[in-house]
């Protein structure tokens, strides 16, 4: 991948955690295509992309992953500003907190829409076009820690993370013999959007100041802090990187040592 300039999309990543991924990989001469719902939002990203020294280009594409017709989209117009796709990053946005009791059909069927079908559909495409550029490529998946570990407020990514946690034990078989590695990456706490207004909760409900705050949140993790985006975006970086070629078929969690996991 050294010797031309690497093709990537990378969903949902007009701010947080996506973009910060779209950032780390700007860089080593790479084109990036980004997407996002917010047009002021992912225009100010693409102009912060174009700043990168090292980036070859940068595009914005508005799309909502939970329409199959935006998702399809997505990947065709990728492949006409790029030419080709050489890694592709799986990212979307947060679902709504409850329990069984909580959450009605219409928030399941969204859900099901924006997290695991929009992987299926947007993997499949990315699959085929790797394949025929005969030079391979990464697709990484975002999900979070709760694919190992439940946690009962968030339900419904739980259950559709994990079903795309196996999506990606599928591809990283089905797809290695034509140079394709597929990962994922499972993060805990980091310093965005869903952990944002959990800070923000407890300083209103609990008359928390700021830091206070945030340390309850961190308050199980070992390192007694919750991760920055740049941190999970320079793990994405060494996955996709040539270091890292022996490296398929794997979920990483990246939480600083909050989850109790032996393995």
């Amino acid at each position: 991948m050294n010797d031309h300039c690497r093709k990537v999309l990378v969903m949902a990543s007009s701010k947080g955690l996506g973009l910060a991924i779209a950032k780390r990989l700007a860089k080593n001469r790479s084109e990036v295509v980004i997407c996002g719902r917010n047009k002021a939002a992912l225009d100010q990203a693409v102009g912060d992309l174009q700043k990168i020294e090292g980036c070859a280009g940068a595009h914005g594409i508005i799309a909502d992953l939970s329409r199959r017709s935006d998702v399809d989209m997505l990947l065709q117009r990728t492949l006409e500003l790029l030419g080709s796709i050489d890694c592709l990053v799986v990212n979307s946005g947060h679902m709504p907190h409850g329990t069984i009791e909580d959450l009605s059909d219409d928030d399941w069927d969204h859900s099901y829409e924006t997290l695991l079908m929009s992987a299926v559909r947007v993997s499949r495409a990315a699959a085929a076009a790797m394949k025929a550029s005969g030079r391979g490529g990464d697709i990484v998946y975002v999900t979070s820690g709760g694919v190992h570990e439940a946690t009962g407020h968030l339900m419904l990514s739980n259950v559709m993370r994990a079903g795309i946690a196996v999506l990606a034990k599928h591809l990283a078989d089905t797809l290695a013999g034509s140079g394709v590695r597929v990962n994922v990456v499972a993060p805990g706490y980091f310093d965005t959007g869903r952990v944002h207004k959990r800070i923000e909760a407890l300083m209103v409900d609990e008359g928390l100041n700021r830091d206070a705050a945030i340390k309850r949140v961190a308050n199980t993790n070992p390192l007694g802090r919750i991760g920055t985006a740049d941190e999970l975006a320079e793990l994405v970086g060494f996955i996709v990187g040539d270091r890292a070629r022996y490296l398929n078929g794997t979920t990483i969690v990246i939480d600083g040592g909050g989850s109790r996991l032996v393995m």
